[in-house]
């Protein structure tokens, strides 16, 4: 199968390759920047997916499209809500029109969980209803909308799958809007104390990005369409529950210290995964545990380190 990634360049997409590469799929991909990861190398054409006539140009011949081209940062969306809304709304507008341009026959949008904002109810099922916090999840809510007008107006199929928590050792540490599971490290990294927000008692649901990138090949390679589909380890952890493993984990004693607790932070996240299961016969293969240490590997490794 012919497949183009939008994004291309991303942390999350270096292991869509890798799955496509696992499947003997034809994969090159559409970024705005160049590629850091291995698997993604020579393989991205420099391109904003708001181009739309290069990016219907960069689609032909394309069986499917697998759109992670996104603003990701939920502060910076907060700052800038405009930029977000023309990146992440408009720039998946123009995915979708260059897709049905190109006569692509599959649209993968990757949402994401903000979409849901505080739950009512865990764990979250796709039908939960939304109410995002931010611009980025709203931007994301509003994407979807366009993704399901387009099946039902254009005839492509589609699938919209919302990643909770991924993780895993190619997380970019500089970046400041990277997952608690990076921050973490990136805090072993420096010899320095986790510093937990609030009470610890928050919950979160981390799936490994290799387990995404593997739910992501199944909905390609299956029949399903029309469908808006978790993508969680359906597990409830907590964040002091985290950092006692990673704790635990690492070879030397780290300590945990407890700090303010953040304004506006949801409480308690995870995903119901059972439509997934049903739909794909999709389970996670990497616990957490197995997933954590893959990370401290990967940082031991790259830096050596002493405690003081």
């Amino acid at each position: 199968m012919n497949v183009l990634i939008t994004g291309a360049s991303g942390h999350l997409s270096s292991f869509l390759f890798e799955e496509a590469d696992h499947g003997n799929h034809d994969v090159w991909g559409v970024d705005i920047v160049p590629p850091k990861y291995s698997s993604a190398k020579d393989r991205v054409r420099i391109t904003d997916v708001r181009e739309q006539d290069i990016l219907k140009e960069a689609m032909e011949g394309t069986d499917a499209i697998i759109h992670t081209a996104a603003q990701i940062s939920v502060q910076s969306s907060i700052q800038d809500p405009v930029t977000d809304g023309d990146i992440n709304v408009l720039g998946t507008v123009s995915a979708l029109r260059a897709a049905v341009d190109a006569n692509v026959k599959k649209f993968i949008f990757i949402s994401s969980a903000a979409v849901y904002g505080n739950p009512i109810s865990i764990p979250i099922t796709e039908f939960h209803p939304t109410g995002p916090l931010s611009p980025y999840g709203t931007g994301k809510l509003a994407a979807e909308e366009y993704v399901r007008m387009f099946e039902r107006t254009y005839e492509i199929e589609t699938v919209i799958i919302r990643p909770f928590n991924f993780y895993s050792s190619r997380a970019d540490a500089e970046n400041p809007y990277s997952g608690v599971i990076t921050k973490f490290i990136n805090d072993i990294k420096n010899n320095k104390r986790i510093v937990v927000s609030g009470d610890g008692s928050q919950t979160r649901d981390f799936i490994h990005a290799s387990d995404v990138a593997r739910m992501v090949f199944s909905v390609l390679e299956s029949e399903v369409s029309g469908v808006t589909l978790n993508c969680g380890s359906g597990k409830e952890t907590s964040i002091a529950e985290l950092a006692e493993m990673l704790a635990e984990l690492f070879t030397e004693e780290i300590p945990i210290e407890y700090s303010k607790a953040k304004k506006g932070e949801i409480m308690h996240s995870a995903a119901d995964m059972r439509l997934a299961e049903e739909l794909l016969g999709f389970s996670t293969s990497i616990t957490l545990k197995e997933g954590l240490s893959e990370c401290l590997n990967q940082l031991s490794a790259k830096t050596p380190m002493s405690m003081q």
